[in-house]
């Protein structure tokens, strides 16, 4: 017995949320980039305030790749499941917003 075919979505709806998938992954990389750029010029070294930018732009690597595969799986016409991957996004998206708090709360006392 063959595996059944997944049929593919011919409405925009799936072309809309790749695309979103992929300025998600775009603004990650965009974040990241921002956060190293605050780590080498900041000059507070390896502190624990000195390994969050560049923690949260590791973090913000892995959630760029995660959309990046998903907008890819998408355009293929996979239409697996989500819950999963939203959650981690979610969840690393949520971690880095704190990091970035507590950077601005730390240097600013």
């Amino acid at each position: 017995m063959s595996a059944p075919a997944i049929a593919r979505d011919p409405g925009l709806a799936t072309e809309r949320t790749a695309l979103a998938w992929r300025r998600t992954a775009i603004s990650a990389i965009a974040s990241a980039t921002l956060f190293t750029k605050v780590a080498a010029e900041g000059g507070i070294g390896w502190r624990p305030t000195g390994l969050l930018p560049l923690g949260a732009a590791v973090l913000m690597m892995l959630v760029a790749a995660i959309a990046l595969a998903r907008s890819r799986s998408l355009h293929r016409g996979a239409h697996r499941g989500t819950a999963p991957l939203l959650l981690l996004v979610s969840a690393g998206v949520a971690a880095v917003g704190l990091a970035a708090m507590a950077m601005v709360l730390v240097h600013r006392a």
